[in-house]
């Protein structure tokens, strides 16, 4: 399958994301209302930055957000990136769109922003699957209350991170 991962740059682009996420939402979680989500894609869009993935006809089938520095600190600590939107399109869901995702933002954050030493992945507290798997590859977390509900933070040094996401190669 042909992926091409990019970033949000064309008023194309944030359309096309925009009616991806507003579309899966209810994958974030069930009670994401449509307001929930107009809230966040503003937020990411205005503060933050936007990167998906689309297949070989051009259709997005994967969306992912992050900050440079953190929403808490009013994006003052620069050394840290701060992913806490990241959606999968059913029916390409797996761990090779995990993988090629991350790793794009990963690299693409150490590029545009080389000041950044930390990564911090969000995930809500009720979300077993993304939590178990966050674990595997950082080092600590703590707990948050997100804009609706309570997530879990997984924080890892981005040079740890590339490390890993390195051994699995070009994916």
């Amino acid at each position: 399958m042909t992926m091409q991962c990019k970033s949000c740059t064309t008023d194309d682009d944030f359309a096309k994301v925009s009616l991806f996420v507003l579309d899966n939402k209810h994958d974030l979680h069930p009670s994401f209302c449509t307001m929930d989500m107009v809230e966040a894609l503003y937020t990411h869009v205005t503060q933050g930055h936007l990167v998906f993935i689309e297949n070989a006809d051009k259709r997005v089938i994967g969306a992912s957000a992050y900050y440079h520095g953190t929403p808490e600190r009013d994006f003052q600590d620069k050394d840290i990136a701060f992913l806490d939107m990241a959606i999968a399109d059913p029916a390409y869901r797996g761990t090779r769109l995990f993988l090629t995702g991350l790793q794009y933002m990963v690299n693409e954050i150490a590029q545009e922003h080389p000041e950044v030493q930390e990564i911090r992945l969000a995930a809500l507290a009720d979300n077993a699957y993304l939590c178990r798997l966050y674990s595997k590859f950082t080092e600590t977390s703590y707990s948050r209350e997100g804009a609706a509900l309570e997530q879990l933070v997984f924080c890892v040094k981005i040079n740890k991170l590339q490390g890993i996401l390195n051994k699995y190669g070009k994916v």
